[in-house]
């Protein structure tokens, strides 16, 4: 038989374990309700010559977060002509990055779009249209942005300017169209 000193501090070790369980679930389900905003979000941008179809391989894409202003990373695409971009609530990080150039950047305030641009190639997309007779602007300000939910929903194929190929994008997927750079292109650069 226990005594009532012993019944005292039996109790008082059950309500401790019942405090610490209900901290423990407590804790659980606040991971759980905040794991899908710290989660980041995977973007596959496929690229293909415009021309043919063929992935474009070992190219630097140029990424934003938003429009084409402020801080920019460079994703390199791989074997397949696939650069995977992780985009979290604060910032963007490629997969894999070319030699010299930032992997990460900060997510800007309208980050809920990516503007990506090539570096070797030349992008086949449709750029706003630039009215005659009003401000010069530079080409680059006119650059399509393409929405991350949309991406992430439906997938997104962009408009191919170099040729008549299409490709039809998968969900988490951006599919852009390139060329290779002209000659007087190249000596420009």
């Amino acid at each position: 038989m226990l005594g009532a000193s012993d019944e005292i501090k039996n109790t008082r070790r059950a309500v401790l374990i019942l405090k610490a369980f209900q901290l423990d679930v407590s804790i659980l389900l606040a991971v759980a309700c905040l794991a899908p905003l710290l989660q980041s979000q995977e973007v596959h941008v496929r690229v293909l010559n415009g021309s043919n179809g063929k992935p474009i391989t070992n190219e630097c894409l140029n990424v934003w977060t938003g429009t084409r202003h402020g801080e920019h990373m460079v994703a390199a695409t791989n074997k397949d002509g696939v650069a995977v971009l992780q985009l979290s609530n604060t910032g963007i990080l490629a997969e894999t990055s070319c030699p010299g150039w930032p992997a990460r950047a900060s997510r800007s305030s309208d980050g809920d779009a990516i503007t990506v641009s090539g570096d070797r190639y030349i992008t086949c997309q449709e750029y706003s249209k630039i009215l005659p007779g009003g401000p010069p602007t530079n080409p680059l300000d006119s650059m399509p942005s393409y929405p991350v939910n949309k991406i992430l929903d439906s997938g997104v194929s962009a408009s191919n300017t170099c040729g008549k190929y299409r490709e039809q994008a998968k969900p988490g997927e951006l599919v852009l169209f390139m060329r290779p750079r002209k000659f007087l292109e190249k000596m420009g650069q």
